[in-house]
């Protein structure tokens, strides 16, 4: 049974990896139904960690924080940090409190996500094996891309990258990659920044990992904006939403539609081709529950109004947004949002 257990793992992971996240999700309740007859404390913290992998995918969020929170129960660093050669090859304790973090600021719970992510931190310090140290800090790098914090993605991702080309770890290469690019140009070292972005786009492709290609294309995206490669960043925009379409790759898909208007906007587009993305980025992000996404959507249309003319219009849409959010005030998008709030009130 602990043979079959450890197989039964692997089958799931490798779905998540392919984007069978319905598949996945069967495997890993076989494990939860051998982890109940064995009861050992290790299996069922494996079982939980399967469990809430699935649900992460699919983002059934409440479900993913249950067996989050079932999961840490069980864990002990010290004793549990070595199963994750068999299981995923990363750190299941780390793996937890990463995406509970990132569940949290995908509902807009950014403040209750920052303490989700200390520790994870904290815990990151803690761990010795190099996958599990690559793992973590490109993890921890992609919640400062969330963030908006280029200055503390930057380090996590430069660590985790040299960790993952040393050792050969493509996932979190793919992942420290994006997010490094897209921090070194959010900082104004736009050529280098795109070289890494691009990197992990191209690492990704090359190991057949559909997970997270529609936020790889969102940072990519971005980092082009960033650079001022606007026809660029409409291509990669349009291949994300693409992925989306596939493999309802969650996190960051509103933005996909949000980058686009903002190339086309810098493109000279017209009006109308420029909302219809933003249109289309605000109802994705409603239809997912995707807060911040929302809220950056309604700032790229609230700007487009406060251009036409018509700030009032822009106000209330961006009011209606920007009120939802009960906590996170620092939080580098809610400024952006208050910032604009305040200059179109001003205005009408």
């Amino acid at each position: 049974m602990p043979h079959l257990f450890t197989a039964l793992w692997g089958l799931h992971q490798v779905a998540s990896y392919r984007g069978d996240y319905r598949e996945s999700q069967n495997l890993a309740h076989e494990c939860l139904r051998i982890a109940e007859k064995l009861d050992e404390p290790g299996l069922w913290l494996q079982a939980h960690h399967a469990v809430w992998g699935g649900h992460y995918w699919l983002g059934e969020w409440e479900q993913m924080f249950r067996h989050i929170e079932r999961g840490l129960a069980y864990y002990d660093h010290a004793s549990h940090e070595a199963l994750s050669a068999q299981y995923g090859v990363h750190d299941a304790g780390e793996c937890a409190l990463h995406l509970f973090a990132i569940g949290l600021w995908h509902l807009g719970y950014i403040a209750q996500a920052c303490s989700k992510l200390d520790a994870a931190v904290v815990l990151g310090e803690k761990l010795t094996q190099p996958a599990n140290i690559a793992d973590s800090r490109s993890y921890s790098g992609l919640i400062y891309y969330l963030l908006r914090t280029p200055q503390r993605a930057q380090p996590f991702a430069e660590l985790a990258l040299k960790i993952s080309v040393e050792k050969g770890y493509p996932h979190p290469e793919a992942l420290a990659a994006a997010v490094l690019g897209w921090s070194l140009a959010a900082q104004g070292r736009t050529a280098e920044g795109i070289v890494f972005a691009e990197q992990g786009m191209v690492v990704s492709e090359n190991n057949g990992q559909r997970a997270y290609r529609s936020l790889l294309a969102a940072m990519l995206a971005e980092t082009y904006i960033l650079a001022g490669r606007y026809r660029d960043a409409l291509s990669v925009a349009d291949a994300g939403v693409v992925e989306f379409g596939r493999l309802r790759d969650l996190l960051c898909a509103p933005d996909l539609w949000t980058f686009k208007g903002d190339a086309l906007l810098a493109l000279g587009a017209t009006d109308a081709q420029i909302e219809t993305c933003y249109q289309a980025a605000l109802a994705l992000a409603r239809e997912l529950r995707a807060k911040v996404s929302e809220l950056r959507a309604a700032v790229s249309l609230a700007h487009l109004r406060q251009r036409q003319g018509r700030p009032a219009e822009g106000y209330h849409l961006l009011h209606e947004s920007c009120s939802w959010f009960s906590e996170g005030f620092d939080a580098v998008d809610l400024q952006v949002a208050r910032q604009l709030l305040d200059e179109l009130s001003s205005s009408h």
